[in-house]
């Protein structure tokens, strides 16, 4: 008998969700709206993820009503989320305000909201916890509905709480005289932000409460992971980047995004032509890890300490914990 158990459960903020866990993790997925994976936590822990408790922190206006229907509004929710790229406005912030289907899988449930014909795409979203550890597959799938192909990649957007640093890998390849990384920068983003310290080794970003600027990047994140230290816990996402394959922007495969409210940690698929009836996918794994001071990142963040952000970092991983899909 599996040890992990998925069970219907109603929420006090979450609303009406499928509960799966086994005796290391939680995790909430929405069945009211989404789907979101919007908790996710060791046991009866903090919730690493961002929920959204702010009724303004939407989007509405003519653009949604002309496109979808009147009233369409888009809620961030919180949590972890499929969009399609390249990015289009209004169609990404598709308003997926609807209930959600789930069928049984081993270890998890496959999530199943209606087909969105107004952007001619069906999307699907499986979760899988592992029989005894912390470690989650998620399985995003987006299926061409249209009569034509498509030229779209699967991107999976994880809104996690505010207060934490992210650390992203820089990579390393031996490139000669050739440069060996795409970085992206958004219009509104400042090189000069106090929120981004660009290290030897890695990037680190710290949310910052109190600044309500947006700022985003994008880097192709030939490691394959980046974590978010919150709440003395790592939060580690794992997935495959292909050093050989087309990246939407500019071609980065990682992208982050932070305000005052939260970071979003972003990974996509390579860009594909899918023909009708055919679909892109993107699998990231997900861990959770106690820290012992979380505190101590940030104080070396403050102080620009590479060396002991880089000391920090090493006593955090191994080999053995980050795995790619």
């Amino acid at each position: 008998m599996s040890r992990v158990k998925v069970e219907e459960a109603i929420h006090s903020e979450y609303g009406r969700c499928l509960r799966i866990s086994n005796e290391t993790a939680t995790l909430y997925v929405s069945l009211d709206y989404g789907p979101r994976i919007i908790h996710y936590a060791l046991g009866d822990g903090p919730n690493v993820m961002f929920f959204n408790r702010d009724p303004d922190y939407v989007k509405r206006g003519e653009d949604f009503d002309d496109r979808f229907y009147p009233g369409a509004f888009w809620n961030i929710y919180g949590g972890n989320r499929l969009w399609v790229a390249p990015h289009n406005f209004p169609l990404a912030f598709y308003p997926d305000n609807e209930p959600v289907a789930f069928e049984h899988i081993e270890n998890g449930a496959r999530f199943i909201p209606r087909p969105r014909r107004e952007t001619g795409v069906r999307v699907t979203t499986e979760v899988r916890l592992d029989e005894t550890s912390s470690r989650v597959m998620i399985r995003h799938n987006i299926e061409n509905m249209g009569a034509a192909p498509k030229r779209m990649a699967a991107w999976s957007i994880t809104s996690v709480d505010a207060g934490g640093l992210e650390i992203i890998p820089q990579t390393a390849s031996k490139t000669g005289v050739l440069p060996n990384r795409h970085i992206s920068l958004w219009p509104y983003s400042s090189m000069r932000d106090a929120r981004v310290f660009w290290g030897a080794r890695h990037i680190f970003l710290k949310q910052d409460a109190l600044n309500e600027s947006p700022l985003k990047i994008g880097i192709n994140n030939e490691n394959g992971w980046a974590c978010y230290l919150n709440k003395g816990l790592c939060f580690l996402v794992s997935y495959r980047h292909d050093p050989a394959a087309e990246y939407p922007d500019f071609g980065v495969s990682y992208e982050t995004f932070t305000d005052d409210r939260m970071v979003e940690m972003e990974t996509m698929s390579p860009l594909k032509i899918v023909p009708p009836g055919e679909s892109v996918e993107q699998v990231e794994t997900w861990q959770l890890c106690p820290i012992d001071d979380p505190a101590e990142a940030i104080r070396a963040y403050d102080a620009a300490d590479e060396g002991r952000l880089s000391t920090l970092v090493d006593s955090i991983f191994s080999d053995e914990l980050i795995v790619a899909p």
